[in-house]
Formats: C-alpha cells, sequence, structure tokens
C-alpha cells in the first residue's frame, strides 16, 4: 500500500449505540453523517476495560500479556504496595514509534499512558494520568505554549463528587483548550495525527442518565460538551475530508470501550473478606494484609492469590491446591447475586441479578511475554455492575458519585474510507491503521 497520512480522533467512552443516538437526537449532526458512510461498526474491547489497557492494546496490537499493562496500577512484588503504570512500563512499540522508525513524523496528544512524554520524531502531549504537565510535552519547547493557553490536563474531578455540574462546567471549560490544541497542530507536518478526547468518558462516569433523559437536571450541560465534540469533528472533516475522498489519508474515529448506567458497584476485597480468603488488620489506608489471607483484589476486577513468590506474608505456591483455589472463588463469584426490590408491572417483586458475568483464569486470558505479571483471575462484569477493589467500603455492594461504568462490548469505531475488514477486537485497530500509513511490514 502506497504510504498515506492518518488522522486519528479517539472518544473515550463512546460506544456506537451512544454515538448513533446522539447523531439521531441532532446532539452529533457531524458525527451522524460520517456514521453514515458505513464504515462504523462495534468493537470488544481487552480485559480489564479501563483506558490504560485499552489504549495501550489499541496503539500496540497486543493484549496485555504483551504490553505489560494489566490496569491503573501493578503490585510491586515483595510488597503490598503498588505503583501507578506510566509510559516507561509498556513493553511492545506503539504506532508512533513504529511510524518514526519509518521516518514518519507524528502529533500525538492526550493518549492515555504516555505519560511521561518520550522523544519522538514529531511532537506529544502526553493524556491521563499527568501529574506533572513539563515531564508530558515533547519537545519541552512547547510548554509555555501549553501554559499561555491554559492547558490542563484533566478537568477538577473531584469536584463531580459533591456537585457534577460544577465539574461538566470544569470539564467543557478544558475541552476548549484542548480542542484549540488539537486544532492548532493540523498545521503542523506530519504524517500521523492521534488526538484523544477524555473529556466523553468523564461526563460518561459522572452524569449518564443525563444523556438520555431530556429533563435531567445535567442535561443541558452533558449534552453541551457532546455539542463540543461534534463541532470539532465537523472542523476536522471540514480540514481533512477533501484529503480522505482523494484516498491521499484515512480517517478513523474509535473508543476504547463503551457505557452503560450503574445498577450497583462491586467492592471485590469486601466480598473475599466475607468468604473467609481476605484477612485484614486495621482501616485503609493503614490496613495490614495478613498470613491468613488466601486471596486478594485490584480494581477493577482483578485477583490475585496472595502467593509466596508475589507478596512477603504470602505462603500459596503453584500446584494442584492453587488450582483448587481459583476454582473455587471463581465459582463463588459466578454465584453471587444482587437482589433488589423492583417494579414489575403488578407491583413491586425481587429482583435478583449475577453482577459477574464471567471470571476469567490469568493464564488463558493473556498470552504473550508479559503474561506472567497478570492477575490470577479476572472477573468481567454483567451489564450494569463496576466491579471495584473496595477496601475501603462497608459492605459488599453499594453506589457513589459515579452514575455510568465501562462495558467490554460495543465499543465505536469508523474508519473512512471504510476497510474491507473490520476486525471486532480491539487490538485489530492497529493493524488498519499500521496499514493506513504503510507500515503493514514493520507491525
Amino acid at each position: 500500500m502506497v504510504p498515506r497520512r492518518l488522522i486519528f480522533l479517539g472518544l473515550d467512552g463512546v460506544g456506537l449505540e451512544l454515538a448513533s443516538s446522539l447523531a439521531g437526537r441532532g446532539v452529533m449532526p457531524n458525527l451522524g453523517r460520517l456514521l453514515a458512510r458505513g464504515g462504523a461498526w462495534s468493537t470488544a474491547s481487552p480485559l480489564p476495560e479501563v483506558s490504560p489497557v485499552c489504549w495501550t492494546s489499541m496503539f500496540s496490537g497486543q493484549g496485555p500479556g504483551g504490553h505489560g499493562i494489566f490496569g491503573f496500577a501493578a503490585p510491586m512484588a515483595g510488597t503490598y504496595r503498588i505503583t501507578p503504570c506510566d509510559s516507561t512500563m509498556v513493553q511492545a512499540p506503539r504506532l508512533w514509534e513504529l511510524a518514526g522508525r519509518a521516518g514518519l513524523a507524528s502529533v500525538v496528544l492526550n493518549v492515555p499512558l504516555t505519560y511521561p512524554a518520550a522523544p519522538l520524531k514529531g511532537t506529544m502531549v502526553s493524556g491521563f494520568v499527568t501529574t506533572d504537565l513539563s515531564k508530558g510535552v515533547y519537545p519541552p519547547e512547547l510548554l509555555p505554549r501549553l501554559q499561555a493557553m491554559g492547558y490542563r490536563p484533566e478537568a477538577e474531578l473531584e469536584t463531580g463528587r459533591g456537585d457534577p455540574a460544577a465539574l461538566l462546567a470544569d470539564v467543557s471549560q478544558a475541552l476548549a483548550v484542548r480542542l484549540e490544541l488539537f486544532e492548532e497542530t493540523w498545521d503542523q507536518a506530519w504524517d500521523l495525527w492521534v488526538g484523544v478526547i477524555g473529556d466523553t468518558d468523564r461526563v460518561n462516569h459522572f452524569a449518564w442518565p443525563a444523556l438520555w433523559e431530556p429533563e435531567h437536571e445535567l442535561a443541558q450541560a452533558a449534552l453541551a460538551v457532546y455539542r463540543q465534540v461534534d463541532e470539532h469533528v465537523g472542523r476536522l472533516w471540514q480540514r481533512f475530508g477533501p484529503e480522505v475522498e482523494a484516498g491521499q489519508a484515512a480517517l478513523m474515529i474509535a473508543a476504547d470501550h463503551s457505557f452503560g448506567p450503574i445498577v450497583s458497584e462491586v467492592y471485590i476485597n469486601q466480598w473475599l473478606i466475607s468468604e473467609g480468603y481476605l484477612a485484614v488488620e486495621g482501616a485503609p489506608p493503614h490496613e495490614r494484609i495478613l498470613p491468613a489471607t488466601r486471596a486478594l483484589a485490584l480494581d477493577p476486577g482483578r485477583i490475585y492469590l496472595h502467593r509466596a513468590s508475589l507478596f512477603p506474608g504470602g505462603s500459596i505456591t503453584p500446584g494442584p491446591e492453587a488450582d483448587r483455589l481459583l476454582g473455587e472463588i471463581a465459582g463463588k463469584l459466578m454465584a453471587l447475586r444482587f437482589s433488589r426490590v423492583a417494579q414489575g408491572p403488578s407491583g413491586p417483586k425481587l429482583d435478583s441479578q449475577a453482577p459477574v458475568a464471567r471470571v476469567h483464569l490469568g493464564r488463558e486470558l493473556y498470552h504473550g511475554p508479559q503474561a506472567l505479571l497478570a492477575p490470577d483471575l479476572v472477573a468481567e462484569p454483567a451489564h450494569g455492575y463496576s466491579l471495584r477493589g473496595g477496601l475501603d467500603r462497608a459492605g459488599v455492594f453499594g453506589l457513589s458519585h459515579l452514575t455510568g461504568t465501562h462495558r467490554p462490548q460495543g465499543g465505536l469505531a469508523l474508519m473512512l474510507p471504510p476497510p474491507p475488514d473490520k476486525p471486532i477486537a480491539l487490538e485489530g485497530l492497529f493493524g488498519l491503521m499500521a496499514g493506513a500509513l504503510g507500515l503493514e511490514a514493520s507491525a
């Protein structure tokens, strides 16, 4: 294939169903016109379906067993501490690295797990989680411009705990500056342009019902953020549509996962305590994991046996007993039920649902050189349930300030010109992008 330019716009947390609904209701008419061209389909995300895992998989073409990222944080061997995952922990080359090796220039903006920013042939501004903007910018000479713009890596998410309306206003303000940066970089010389909008994920987490209920008190503010995004899509197509239609460039718009409403959060560590698998002394953040522990969990739904090789007080070693324990925990998780009183046609009734759709063995779910870092079990949530570690919670089930949760099925993918094959697995988008840049041999 003759090399050509690729424009990639990421919409964090936007499923095909949501995108189609917003387009049909006139909230996102520009995106709707692109959807109507026939190049859209839905994808399935790797597990766990969180941003660091999903975006890294999409841009590397490998699952966690290949790139080594299994969540927002990783356990530190020989301790009970965890360390936040960052770009230095990614063990597979991503698209812009391969492009650079081929002599192509890239602009990479706001992609999760690109912090700290690494030197590349082009420009990078790191995405979630960027704790120090000065370390998230390459080349460093770009920093003063960002500071002058008032660029922020993230809106003030803590505001959403008590005032979601204030959060949405702040999201809109941060997004406006982010989109200004996106559009400024269109004038640079590049072969690959990547921009990820994470603000859609924030709206979905904090105001999911408002996207569907016209009378919701947050509806106007929540939909306004999506209108901002759609106006950007319109300007992007106005600028690059002629190139795409002439076959000189390809456009991809994609999400890392989809979203849905929360019925309940499920606190896996509290469940492990209730079942006698986790023994804890003291309260978070000063808790002590006791030697009697047989399993413990990290967000979202990752379960680790209390292995002697990983934890200082662990005693479990590989073998039949460990395998029996894994089967036991998995079976009990699948049998877990969330019960509530629901309103039926003939009045109230007790509704009982399984909050866990499947439980996967880590060694069967993940493959590749980094698979040895995988959790022992990965619980996959049923629709409507958010799996959390929840060691600081009071019970197994509960609700928080969040109203929307990730789903691993149904993520948006759209490519123009439409590709002959539309891969379902999120990692498969990498091949389409690499092909559009003429990188098949390198990928």
